[in-house]
């Protein structure tokens, strides 16, 4: 009995032991890992979850610039929900947002939050700026050696100091001078951080230190320790960066760090080259003895005396409001100030410093290249790429790149400027509307595009290629076939004076009997002929019909052809707006598929012509009507030749 009872107990204990491993792996796996089968999904502000069943559903909200944020949560934090980038400082909005939306990140507490803030950090470089050269955006002093970036990157941001010349700027450089000894060591020590030998003696600070930094050497024991020991030519008693000597040369008081009282230093007004000082007015007056042309009132760096001389406002710091500092729109030169666009405006004056439509300000804001009128580099005005409402923001792939900024609009794998070049829809993944992709079509050899049934049209830009190639050579076949029982019969008729006339033959026999005698048969050369389809003599561009030969898809062009060509495209160079619609028709001759095909072929060769000889691309759309608009009846020759056209009209 015992035995049994014990025997009880053990199997519970062991029962009650699988019960709780069983439940501790559960709530690992289900609770910790989030793993079970009722997912719980909430918004970041939970404001679209509902719960049914103990099932959490959640409302998929809006992203319409596709930058991780929704345009609600956007909305609440002040973010622009059509820009991934609302500052304009190439960190995307959720980045800059941080992990908790009810506490974005605002990394210098000046009550801008970072998605919102050009310059994170405070410390007088734009966060564009700092992501360019390589400093951080969220710290005043990268290098962590005492000097915040501003001071260490120097008054021209395009070029960084960089004093020792190794290759790394001194905003992330610990050693400025390349001495051995650290920036911070040397601002400890007092010997200057920007010259390996301080005290112009012939050695390194590093040397006339000595081993022990917290005991330097003092050779002399005056208290002034070797490194900073000056010979008398080295005295600088006003302590303004210009030696005594150097002073006395310049006729700058020895005794004084602002020799002219305008609140600027003597040093800073000399400049870097004492040889040579600064004379902003070219009065003849050094600066540092100038103390009424020096002034700035609008603190640009920029004297009054200079912005009267660029033109540019005194008042004002950034004069054009282009949301650039005058300072920076110069250049390096003051003497050869910015004219990016050559249009005789200077950048600091000039509102679209690249005069590519859109301003300064705009394509800041926007993410474009303000000195470049093709910000991608792929053949297309900025302007062009962004649509005719500068509020819609093109982006055709929906990439989250806006056109302007992507090199590749279509998303098909293919640069634009390379689809331009072949003369494929740059905009269209599927140039040829064949159900395939352009960057497949054209093959591995982009400089040789893949031309299967070559028929001197690549792939590409041929819907009759490879997908119908087998059909349309089936097809031939099996008509050379009754075309030539067709003809058989034909000749028995008339050798036996048969009374029948036309033997009633198929569309597509009838149509291939005409092909195979058009070389005899004056209606129906193999030569494109053009019509002109309006009364009015006066208008620049008259609508048309191009009449091909049969089953032609590339005619041989004529010399009036070639003159209409020429007519249309300089009516389309006059205007932007000036654009044209290519209509392809054929006979009824072979399968609707097959017409459809080979009408947007012969839409594509009007197409390529037109764009060899100059027309813009953008101006062009096409379509094709297969053999469903006949003009004339199929059923006669001369039908035939007038349904097989490409119409070209005005786009309404």
């Amino acid at each position: 009995m015992k035995n049994s009872s014990l025997k009880l107990s053990i199997l519970l204990v062991l029962i009650a032991t699988a019960l709780w491993f069983s439940g501790s792996w559960w709530y690992y796996t289900c609770k910790i890992k989030n793993t079970c089968n009722n997912l719980i999904v909430e918004d970041r502000f939970n404001s679209n979850a509902h719960k049914s069943n103990n099932i959490t559903k959640t409302i998929i909200t809006m992203d319409t610039d596709n930058d991780g944020l929704s345009d609600e949560e956007e909305n609440k934090i002040g973010t622009d929900i059509l820009l991934s980038d609302t500052d304009g400082d190439s960190i995307p909005d959720n980045d800059e947002v941080g992990s908790n939306l009810f506490n974005p990140l605002d990394t210098d507490k000046d009550g801008i939050i970072d998605a919102l803030d050009s310059d994170d950090d405070n410390d007088g470089l734009s966060t564009l700026l700092e992501e360019r050269i390589g400093t951080s955006s969220l710290l005043t002093d990268t290098d962590g050696d005492g000097v915040e970036d501003i001071d260490e990157v120097g008054i021209d941001p395009d070029k960084p100091l960089d004093t020792d010349n190794d290759g790394i700027i001194n905003a992330l450089d610990t050693d400025d001078d390349d001495d051995a000894l650290e920036t911070s060591t040397e601002l400890l020590l007092g010997t200057n951080p920007l010259l390996a030998d301080s005290d112009g003696d012939g050695l390194s600070d590093s040397d006339e230190i000595g081993d022990l930094m917290d005991n330097s050497l003092d050779t002399n024991t005056d208290s002034s320790i070797d490194a900073l020991l000056a010979t008398k030519d080295d005295l600088d008693q006003d302590g303004d960066g210009l030696s005594d000597k150097i002073e006395a040369v310049l006729n700058t008081d020895p005794n004084s760090s602002d020799t002219d009282g305008d609140g600027i230093s003597d040093a800073k007004e000399v400049g870097i080259n004492t040889n040579n000082p600064l004379d902003s007015d070219m009065d003849g007056i050094i600066d540092a003895l100038d103390n009424i042309d020096d002034k700035d009132s609008d603190s640009d760096s920029l004297t009054d005396t200079q912005e009267d001389r660029l033109a540019s406002n005194p008042l004002n710091e950034d004069s054009d409001n282009d949301g650039i500092n005058d300072n920076e729109e110069i250049g390096n030169n003051i003497n050869d100030p910015l004219d990016t666009d050559n249009d005789g405006i200077l950048n600091l004056n000039d509102p679209d410093d690249d005069n590519d439509g859109l301003s300064t300000s705009y394509e800041i804001k926007i993410g474009t290249n303000p000195l470049s009128t093709d910000t991608d580099h792929d053949g297309i005005n900025d302007k062009d790429e962004l649509g005719k409402n500068e509020n819609t923001l093109v982006d055709t792939d929906k990439d989250g790149k806006i056109n302007p900024v992507d090199d590749d609009d279509d998303g098909d794998g293919l640069l634009t400027s390379l689809e331009l070049s072949i003369g494929s829809n740059p905009l269209n993944n599927d140039s040829d509307m064949d159900g395939i992709n352009d960057a497949k079509e054209i093959g591995e050899d982009t400089e040789h595009p893949t031309d299967i049934d070559q028929d001197g049209i690549p792939d590409i830009l041929d819907s009759f290629n490879d997908m119908h190639y087998a059909e349309s050579k089936a097809l031939n076949e099996s008509v050379q076939k009754i075309l030539h029982s067709e003809l058989e019969l034909s000749k028995n008729a008339k050798d036996s004076n048969s009374n029948r006339g036309n033997l009633p033959i198929n569309k597509t026999t009838k149509s291939e009997v005409t092909m195979t005698r058009r070389t005899t048969n004056s209606v129906d050369n193999n030569k494109l002929t053009v019509e002109t389809i309006s009364n009015k003599k006066s208008d620049k561009f008259q609508p048309s019909r191009l009449y091909f030969p049969s089953q032609s898809s590339k005619p041989i062009m004529t010399s009036n052809a070639s003159k209409y060509f020429d007519g249309v495209i300089k009516w389309m160079n006059e205007s932007e707006h000036n654009n044209i619609i290519l209509i392809g028709h054929t006979d009824s001759t072979g399968s609707r598929k097959a017409n459809l095909a080979l009408g947007i072929r012969r839409v594509m060769v009007i197409r390529e012509i037109l764009i060899n000889k100059g027309a813009p691309i953008k101006q062009i759309d096409i379509m094709s009507r297969g053999e469903s608009e006949p003009l004339y009846d199929n059923t006669t020759q001369i039908g035939r030749l007038k349904n097989r056209r490409v119409e070209i009209a005005p786009m309404q």
